[in-house]
């Protein structure tokens, strides 16, 4: 069995961010603070996007909000089908690395707002339609969103930093600082990754928690788990897993804890004391010495390792999907890869 390609795509991060960061302040700074402009002048900005996409958006609106600037994110979908007419004012950012996602391609034309697309192709229908249009310049994936995942998630913060005015010169080193952070954090995943086949041994679902800027990393990990592993997963706050689902909790309980976000620190790794007491497993994903607001930038390399080592174990090559596509064209059916 070859894993090859998915692991050279997470061993490809860090240089792919270079690509990402020399591109965000050298021949694309021009888009990115004109993009940014529309967003501040608007007063407030909504990300929207599906999967990875959706989930790289979270840090940068939570940073918008953390400096008082209105702003949330929405999965295209569900603003597609019951969110006619909504929201009625400010900006929106349109996020989808192939540019040609279908509720992406569908939701562009009925906006009224200002349209910002955020993607990793420059022809496609999303960089020609929309208003002001932020091309990413990451290395591309195989089918598994993995560098296109960091990439953008740089990107979005990069813009959010724009929005606020922020000075180039403090974001460019805390990116290259993150970018450091995340290629020691490969390094030290890879030459630990065994343990993870230990840890998920005898999982039938595998529970990913986090709060703040981490649920990004809850919900990219449990995606990666479902595409990459083939395994159930689920991506939750830390907080409602204590109302109720916690209930679930038994010796077949496995869990992986983002921990990075100092506001909440504490009270996650209680939770992770109080899961282990009840006999479940938790793994606490925590980074040190990362540039804040980066910190899922790094949490994500956990899951993206486990996943891969998980499929190893199974038998599964990573990426090499049955049913879903690398673009998915269509809002019903499904064609083979």
């Amino acid at each position: 069995m070859k894993l090859s390609v998915m692991l050279d795509n997470i061993s490809n991060q860090p240089f792919s961010l270079g690509c990402v960061a020399d591109h965000q302040f050298g021949e694309g700074a021009e888009e990115l603070r004109a993009a940014a402009a529309a967003i501040r002048s608007a007063g407030s900005v909504v990300f929207t996007g599906m999967g990875s996409s959706m989930s790289a958006a979270i840090p940068a609106a939570y940073y918008l909000q953390s400096q008082g600037f209105p702003a949330e994110v929405v999965e295209t979908s569900e603003w597609l089908h019951f969110g006619s007419g909504w929201p009625r004012a400010g900006a929106v950012v349109l996020v989808s690395r192939s540019g040609e996602t279908i509720e992406i391609v569908k939701l562009l034309p009925r906006l009224k707002s200002i349209s910002i697309g955020v993607t990793n192709v420059r022809e496609s229908l999303l960089a020609r339609e929309a208003k002001h249009s932020i091309f990413i310049n990451s290395e591309a994936d195989r089918m598994v969103a993995i560098q296109t995942y960091t990439g953008t998630m740089a990107t979005l913060l990069l813009l959010a930093a724009a929005v606020l005015e922020e000075p180039d010169d403090k974001w460019r080193e805390a990116l290259r600082g993150a970018t450091d952070s995340l290629a020691k954090a490969i390094d030290e995943e890879q030459a630990q990754s065994e343990d993870w086949n230990e840890f998920l041994a005898g999982a039938e679902v595998v529970h990913l928690l986090g709060r703040g800027p981490s649920l990004a990393s809850a919900r990219e990990g449990a995606l990666l788990f479902n595409e990459a592993a083939r395994t159930p997963s689920a991506g939750l706050s830390a907080a409602l897993f204590r109302h109720g689902p916690v209930e679930i909790v038994d010796k077949h309980f496995r869990a992986i804890m983002f921990a990075s976000q100092a506001a909440t620190h504490d009270i996650d790794l209680a939770l992770a004391s109080d899961i282990e007491s009840m006999g479940g497993k938790v793994r606490v994903c925590q980074p040190r010495d990362v540039p804040s607001p980066f910190e899922p930038m790094i949490e994500i390399v956990s899951p993206q390792i486990a996943s891969c080592r998980l499929a190893e174990a199974k038998g599964i090559d990573p990426g090499d999907f049955r049913y879903a596509t690398l673009v998915t064209t269509a809002e019903t059916g499904f064609e083979k890869p």
